[in-house]
């Protein structure tokens, strides 16, 4: 049973939620116009945080753009949305961000793609290179051919050999048992990685897959579950990118089972929902090694990096892309 804090909290997220979801055909006209390959340029990544910071929409020049607000100060979550981005919409953007932070937090640009940085001049912008989202060719990870993948198509085959299991699409009726299956799973994970800033990153994350689980079906995410002796071991959900690329959102999966990790990202990729797409996209590695070990070891065909743009002039040394 919830306390009266749990409750009004929950209340507080739906009617954000709700109002949120008012937003969402808006925000995907806006997203259509914007070449995007990166996670962040979705409406499913502005809902799933929707629970850390309050988010402002407010067209300006012909372009949204996407205000964050914490209690630290406010930032763009996103670079303006738009067919035409101009100068001028990005100076009022800083503007009022500049205004609404009055020198707290870090006024600054988040989620900007390479593509996207000539629209940041040199003499007036600087950058930084926040991480990289991790892209694969579907089809490498649904065939796993190749010596490349040959330690990979062995835990596969040994997951596939040694438990009888079912890979199903998730259910609402789903979500308790899930959330229970990620307090194990964030329990096991600490255990095995104690720094602060990963433990900080699992506790928000179960909050950002409550709010994903619960509204899955309205924000037109495909979600599987793999079962064993009918008890949750496993579970994936994702969304579409662009018409080429679909992003893994998130993966959960027991760490004490070998193989079946592989095992379901495989089965996604061979999904019939997803087999459309060309390109997978899994997701940053959130600057911790031992993530981005795992993700380098699916072999991606290219590495996309997010830049942060603040006011400023750039050192006179080239950037490192």
């Amino acid at each position: 049973m919830s306390t009266p804090e749990e409750f009004k909290a929950g209340v507080k997220l739906s009617k954000m939620s709700e109002q949120l979801l008012e937003q969402q055909l808006v925000v995907e006209q806006y997203l259509g116009k914007a070449p995007r390959a990166l996670s962040a340029f979705s409406f499913t990544s502005i809902f799933a945080w929707q629970d850390f910071f309050e988010f402002d929409l407010k067209v300006l020049h012909n372009c949204l753009c996407v205000f964050a607000r914490n209690s630290i100060g406010c930032f763009l979550y996103l670079p303006p949305l738009g067919k035409d981005i101009s100068s001028g919409v990005v100076e009022e953007c800083f503007g009022l961000m500049e205004s609404a932070n009055q020198g707290s937090g870090v006024t600054r640009i988040e989620n900007v793609s390479i593509e996207q940085l000539p629209l940041f001049p040199k003499d007036k912008f600087k950058h930084y290179k926040k991480g990289y989202e991790y892209c694969y060719y579907r089809n490498d990870i649904a065939s796993l051919r190749g010596n490349a993948y040959k330690s990979k198509r062995s835990s596969y085959n040994q997951f596939f050999s040694n438990y009888q299991h079912c890979y199903i699409p998730y259910e609402e009726s789903m979500i308790d048992e899930c959330l229970s299956f990620y307090d194990y799973w964030e329990k096991a994970r600490k255990e095995k990685c104690s720094e602060d800033i990963y433990c900080s990153m699992l506790d928000e994350n179960r909050r950002v897959h409550e709010t994903v689980l619960r509204y899955y079906k309205r924000l037109g995410l495909i979600g599987r579950v793999v079962t064993i002796d009918g008890n949750i071991k496993a579970y994936t959900f994702g969304f579409a990118v662009n018409r080429e690329m679909f992003c893994v959102l998130f993966e959960v999966a027991d760490l004490n089972i070998k193989g079946l990790a592989t095992y379901i990202f495989r089965e996604l990729c061979r999904d019939e929902a997803i087999c459309g797409y060309k390109f997978i996209n899994g997701m940053d590695d959130f600057g911790m090694d031992n993530i981005r070990q795992i993700k380098m070891s699916f072999n991606p065909c290219a590495l996309l990096p997010s830049y942060v743009v603040t006011k400023g002039p750039s050192p006179d040394e080239p950037a490192s892309f």
